[in-house]
């Protein structure tokens, strides 16, 4: 949800329309004025004495967030980094009472001034736009305190499921929250990565909940959802899940989706129509599956459809999506629903968690907020699942996305509730298959083509991060990464190939020609012939490790490079480097293998690596210093080099 993004991040995450007239400060004390060195981080740049935030329902439907923070500028590194602001803000947030000064060690005090505040557009989709307000904060300078309060409305909102943020990217000397509940209903605190502590009664109805000494969040690589990471408090009135029971929850969405799947004559119709003289179960499930996927128009990933008409378009049932060829994704899966129980079937509604968000458990989250609708279940062949999705056009059939591999499932049976766990896939299955053919020419510079085609996950993840973007879009994307790589690329003929059949792995092709990749010294020349890890840095840099290092799924990579040496070299070794393996041999492996052709003109190289065995995607940071060692010693692997002397 982006606004607990926006309220985690240090970057003054707030949204901004009008400056308040007359704000009120809270007395700044002469032991802040004098203040030298962080009380929390003796290293940090920057320190917020105090960052308090007043949540209020009391009007029912119109919660607000009231900001008041106070920091102190410690190094000119910290100077530098606060003195210029883009403050986002999103469609539909209204913000009021908005103020920021600085103030000096002598005391002086140095206003904003409304008229440095800017607007512009910092980012901008088909479906989504975040714009900023961005000022200069003014006459800042080591040893001052900068402070800065606003209020932010969201309409049609409550306290019901807000997350309160414990840590921020800055340390807090003194972090409050004040929370206000709709006519006094009870509040219930949940904790979550924390020690928990009290939330008291305050003035004006408030409850107030306070930390001290609350040291900066420090992000890492690879590592969990922030969910798992950082502490934070759920809130949520009490009547909504103090006697929340899954049992009963799964009894209502039951009794919801069989009553919404009731085949109608059309359905029954269409249904026969699909799956007429087909007697495997497979195949008609397919029928059904690539009839609901790639006829009915769907509007949720339609790009020509704004988000107001999709807003203003209304179904009444999976009938009128047949009917009309057009639906949202809730109503093409339950068409999809609908027509596998018209053929015969038991579809059931799965809600999953989500673990890009958090590791679900029922104990940890009783809370039915923290699973999503994910699919429909399908006992195709005595009591075995399957599990479909056609509501999502990147989904290739039997399949689902990775963040619901290995979360807790919810299947609602009726008159009972299941819950699965559908494992990882293995990562042979999420395979990246890269060919390149080059030509090296005799100043160093690499030439030639390049073929990628991406399975499973692999797939799967760039089709939904690139499913809104245009073909010229896609393209320009491919020619970044190469470029990230090999800032002196020239990448040319940018081909995708099956962008919207999700049946068949996705393409990348283009031609590249890299100046002075191979280095040139005297007559030698050394080439580094692993050209899709070129250019690639160490995953892990870091001595130790604050969190666990999580993977999303396990993948694999099978390079198949051709390189046509130049006429006038040969080449002086084709040594490999040795096989990478961890020790117990059940998570991860690499082997390169280098030959050349009789007459030494032709180096071929293969690598083939993969990560993930077994399952094993998520690792304690006791494990950081064999898993930095295993991704050490595959980055010396990709980046050896063999050598070539002139004739």
């Amino acid at each position: 949800m982006l606004r607990g993004l926006f309220l985690i991040t240090f970057a003054l995450l707030f949204f901004i329309n009008v400056l308040a007239d007359n704000p009120e400060w809270k007395p700044v004390t002469p032991v802040e004025l004098a203040m030298k060195t962080p009380q929390v981080e003796p290293d940090s740049d920057v320190e917020a004495i105090f960052w308090e935030v007043r949540l209020d329902d009391k009007k029912g439907g119109n919660l607000s967030y009231n900001h008041y923070i106070r920091v102190k500028i410690f190094t000119e590194r910290g100077r530098e980094k606060y003195s210029k602001f883009d403050i986002p803000f999103t469609k539909g947030k209204k913000i009021e009472d908005i103020a920021a000064r600085v103030i000096k060690p002598d005391g002086s005090i140095i206003e904003l001034n409304p008229n440095d505040i800017f607007e512009r557009e910092i980012f901008k989709s088909k479906k989504f736009k975040i714009q900023a307000k961005s000022f200069a904060i003014p006459s800042i300078e080591v040893g001052v305190i900068v402070e800065y309060q606003y209020k932010e409305t969201f309409k049609g909102d409550s306290l019901n499921d807000e997350r309160l943020p414990l840590q921020r990217d800055i340390p807090v000397q003194r972090l409050t929250y004040y929370v206000r509940p709709y006519q006094n209903l009870p509040v219930g605190f949940k904790f979550y990565n924390t020690q928990e502590f009290t939330f008291t009664p305050d003035t004006d109805n408030f409850y107030r909940g306070t930390v001290t000494n609350v040291p900066a969040f420090k992000e890492e690589d690879q590592m969990p959802p922030e969910d798992e990471a950082r502490p934070w408090v759920l809130l949520k009135y009490r009547s909504s899940y103090s006697d929340f029971s899954w049992s009963f929850f799964g009894l209502g969405a039951s009794q919801y989706f069989t009553e919404a799947i009731k085949p109608s004559k059309e359905i029954q119709q269409k249904a026969n129509e699909l799956t007429n003289g087909i007697s495997s179960n497979e195949e008609k499930l397919k029928r059904i599956y690539e009839f609901t996927q790639k006829q009915i128009r769907n509007i949720s990933f339609d790009r020509s459809f704004t988000d107001e008409q999709r807003e203003n378009f209304k179904l009444k049932n999976p009938t009128d999506a047949l009917k009309n060829k057009v639906g949202n994704s809730q109503y093409i899966d339950l068409l999809f629903a609908s027509l596998a129980k018209a053929a015969g079937f038991n579809p059931y509604l799965v809600l999953s968690a989500d673990r890009s968000q958090h590791f679900f458990t029922q104990e940890k989250y009783p809370i039915y907020s923290f699973v999503h609708p994910c699919c429909i279940a399908v006992v195709a062949d005595g009591n075995t699942y399957k599990y479909f999705n056609p509501g999502t056009p990147y989904l290739p059939f039997g399949n689902i996305i990775w963040y619901e591999e290995t979360a807790a499932m919810f299947v609602s049976e009726t008159g009972n509730t299941t819950w699965r766990i559908i494992p990882l896939t293995p990562p042979e299955v999420s395979l990246a298959k890269r060919t390149g053919k080059f030509n090296l020419l005799d100043d160093g510079t690499l030439e030639g083509d390049v073929r990628t085609e991406y399975y499973g996950q692999r797939a799967i993840s760039r089709r939904q991060e690139h499913y809104q973007d245009s073909p010229t879009k896609r393209e320009d994307e491919i020619k970044d990464d190469v470029k990230k790589r090999l800032s002196l690329a020239e990448v040319t003929n940018i081909s995708v190939e099956n962008f919207d059949d999700n049946s068949k792995p996705l393409v990348y092709s283009y031609k590249v020609r890299i100046p002075n990749y191979a280095q040139k010294t005297g007559k030698r020349i050394f080439l580094q012939p692993g050209f899709f890890e070129y250019g690639e840095k160490p995953l892990f840099t870091a001595n130790d490790r604050i969190h666990p290092m999580y993977f999303e799924y396990g993948w694999s990579d099978q390079d198949e490079i051709e390189i046509s040496l130049p006429s006038n070299y040969l080449l002086e070794a084709s040594d490999a480097p040795a096989p990478v393996r961890d020790a117990a041999k059940r998570v991860t492996g690499q082997t390169i293998k280098i030959t050349v052709n009789d007459d030494k003109t032709l180096l071929k190289y293969d690598r083939n690596f993969h990560f993930g065995d077994n399952g094993n995607v998520l690792f304690m940071p006791k494990f950081y210093q064999p898993i930095k060692a295993l991704f050490d010693s595959f980055h010396k692997a990709d980046s050896h080099t063999i050598t070539l002397r002139q004739k």
